[in-house]
């Protein structure tokens, strides 16, 4: 039995499972006494109650979690309770609800927490209305379904009182199994042939994007916890993993060579395999460390990495004592070396950090992250009621549904309709490719529900049984809902289905009404994102690239400054290459979304190049900033020439004006050191990237406007 041991805490530690584990000790300790005291259908109640908060779950510290819970429960019975003051007047319901809607959706500007609590509100809302019929009193839904959603938080509050850094460590964990993919992927660059770069370039810029949205989440879990100077050693030691996995993203997104022009320029497939070989093998290890840090184990990163480093370097002085290549091509192999030799430094920094000992950290204690400034209510009001705010727009689309699936259930008489507003609800969406991605998920999702609902309810026709089913059904759902959607709708609609007949007193679920219901919701929200101010992502690719370049300009400046000492990263560094890879994202994000939207084919490839160059610019950066160091310092005036051309290029996309012709920039001096000859490469390569952002975008702006219209 002790090789189940590690399995059976790999699966407990899993993030996933521990929050469905949650779900499912609340709603079992609900279900088991309503069962035995023959009062199933409240228990079904509290149960809906505790669905809605396990869904508007927002991460915190104990004791501001513990506020935020009271503050959501005063929310939730007075939604509730209008809620059934208004089913017997619909023309008074209806504004409220979709007024109320609009609201809810805006103060998603507040924050994580606050935009959670708007959508728990809605969810409970909608559940109510649905539930309304099978209500034996007035007070019965407000107090029930507020009970059962005390009763999850309650819960929640006293594992996180007793685990305060276990979300931390899961999140923490993901950067970690995020950054081997990116490792093990950009790792297939050095063993593939040229004709398939072009899809692990897109298949990195997807896993780029998983990994930076990671760091960003952890960061703010982070922030959420810091209270001034840092005293706990192992909230420490977690900001110390942090700062730690930042620095070798860093060093994994760098670039030091055309990876087609080191094929044709270094002909031993045996070097090329090595560093194939060693890159795979730190990817490898950092998997390992996000598993140390989920199971709280010691981290090893083992003896192999730092031997085939010193086989490397060996094979790469031995082949070019024999070949004599150039200084163009040694000094770029040799600092990719040296970076993947700091990047082994840093995974033995984390075997210390994950040794359960606090006095390594008692004499260097990491500095605090960069907590954001918080702008006055008034002025991001003002910024928010703008029609070209995103938000506004989803909270007009969002209202503009329910105002049509309200009216369409009333007008119609549809029994128990309200399952249309709850599709609206989960398919909506602020973007085109968004909502469509969810609708194909949620129709699918709910057909395979019925499909599979009907023969699993004919099978087992008992009460206990379709309890259950009910229970391990909301189980899988939370397992999968982060992951794999429509297998997780799956569940929840076998799981909501069943949870309404049950509150009701029935147990024949009504399934065909409900999968008309869902296509009714798809379908107007389909329509409501085409027509009602459709958030094109094409429409915003000139800000977006032009945000990137002036992100870039302060990465770059940053890099420029000179440094105390060797490895020393200062918070103004650290909030440049944050924006900067946080820029990047935001524009390869708004490219994987252009490839979903309704337009031209022939489009496609300009707006991969603008997204791909962009790429390739801050991995140059990434590269300068990497092999930064107090005697390696950065020619100056070209700095301060590639910052200017980057600022003036963002300034003419803001501004649709053409881009002046930019002054020719002074080349570094020619010396013959590793250094110069790598930053004289990469300097020259990013002159370059930066004229062709600044031309492909503007292309694409001049000829159609601020982007192409939809087809």
């Amino acid at each position: 039995m002790s090789f189940a041991v590690p399995w059976l805490r790999r699966v407990v530690t899993d993030s996933h499972f521990f929050f469905a584990l949650k779900v499912l000790l609340a709603m079992a300790s609900m279900l088991l006494p309503g069962w035995w005291l023959g009062e199933v259908p409240a228990a079904v109640t509290l149960c809906l109650g505790a669905m809605a908060a396990a869904l508007s779950e927002a991460d915190h510290r104990p004791s501001r979690r513990l506020l935020t819970l009271v503050l959501s429960l005063l929310c939730f019975f007075v939604a509730i309770t209008g809620v059934t003051l208004g089913m017997a007047h619909p023309l008074i319901l209806g504004p409220v609800l979709v007024l109320a809607t609009f609201v809810l959706i805006l103060i998603g500007a507040w924050g994580q927490s606050v935009g959670a609590l708007g959508y728990g509100t809605l969810l409970i809302s909608l559940y109510a209305m649905q539930g309304h019929v099978d209500s034996p009193s007035f007070w019965y839904q407000p107090l029930m379904l507020t009970a059962g959603a005390a009763w999850y938080g309650l819960l929640s509050w006293l594992i996180l009182l007793a685990w305060p850094y276990k979300p931390v460590h899961e999140q923490l964990a993901g950067c970690c199994f995020a950054l081997s993919r990116y490792l093990l992927e950009k790792s297939r660059f050095f063993d593939s042939p040229e004709e398939l770069h072009r899809g692990l370039r897109h298949q990195l810029a997807q896993l780029n994007i998983q990994l930076v949205n990671a760091l960003e989440i952890t960061k703010q879990m982070l922030n959420r916890r810091l209270k001034g100077p840092v005293q706990d050693p192992e909230l420490a030691r977690l900001l110390a993993l942090y700062l730690l996995i930042q620095r070798i993203h860093e060093r994994a997104a760098s670039s030091h060579y055309s990876y087609r022009q080191l094929h044709r320029d270094l002909d031993r497939a045996d070097l090329l395999a090595g560093y194939q070989i060693l890159l795979a093998e730190l990817g490898e290890a950092c998997h390992r460390l996000g598993y140390s840090i989920l199971t709280h184990n010691p981290f090893h990163p083992g003896k192999r990495i730092a031997w085939e480093l010193s086989a490397l370097k060996d094979q790469l002085d031995y082949s070019h004592h024999q070949r004599h290549y150039s200084a163009e091509l040694m000094s770029p192999l040799r600092f990719l070396t040296r970076n993947m030799d700091h990047v082994h430094r840093a995974l033995l920094q984390a075997e210390t950090l994950t040794a359960d000992h606090a006095a390594t950290l008692e004499d260097n204690r990491p500095s605090e992250l960069a907590r954001p400034r918080p702008q006055p209510f008034f002025t991001r009001l003002k910024a928010l009621l703008n029609p070209n705010a995103i938000l506004f727009r989803h909270g007009v689309r969002m209202s503009a549904c329910f105002a049509l699936g309200f009216g369409l259930i009333n007008a119609l008489d549809i029994a128990q309709g309200y399952w249309i507003l709850l599709t609206i609800l989960f398919v909506c969406k602020p973007s085109f490719s968004a909502t469509r991605q969810r609708l194909t998920e949620r129709t699918l999702g709910t057909l395979a529900g019925i499909l599979v609902g009907i023969p699993l309810l004919l099978l087992f026709p008992s009460l206990e049984s379709r309890l259950v089913i009910l229970v391990l059904c909301c189980f899988l759902f939370f397992t999968q809902v982060r992951q794999r959607y429509s297998l997780a709708v799956c569940f929840v609609t076998l799981f909501v289905l069943l949870a309404f007949e049950l509150q009701g007193g029935r147990q024949d679920p009504v399934l065909l009404p409900r999968l008309l219901d869902t296509l009714a919701g798809s379908i107007i929200a389909f329509v409501a994102v085409w027509f009602i101010w459709p958030d094109w992502q094409r429409r915003h690719l000139p800000r977006l690239l032009a945000d990137a370049l002036d992100a870039n300009a302060a990465y770059l400046a940053a890099i420029g400054k000179p440094v105390s000492r060797a490895e020393e990263e200062d918070q103004a560094y650290r909030i440049a290459r944050k924006q900067a890879h946080l820029a990047d994202n935001q524009l390869a994000q708004a490219w994987q979304n252009i490839r979903v939207e309704p337009l031209s084919r022939h489009w496609l490839n300009p707006f991969f190049e603008i997204a791909y160059r962009n790429h390739a610019l801050l991995s140059y950066l990434s590269t300068l900033g990497a092999h930064r160091q107090p005697d390696q310092l950065l020619p100056q005036t070209i700095v301060s020439g590639l910052c200017e051309r980057l600022r003036a290029s963002a300034r003419a996309l803001r501004s649709g004006s053409p881009l002046p012709e930019p002054p020719p920039l002074p080349l570094p001096p020619a010396r013959q050191d590793e250094w110069h000859i790598l930053t004289r490469q990469i300097l020259g390569n990013m002159a370059m990237l930066i004229n062709d952002l600044h031309q492909l975008a503007g292309g694409v702006r001049d000829q159609h406007g601020q982007a192409p219209a939809p087809e």
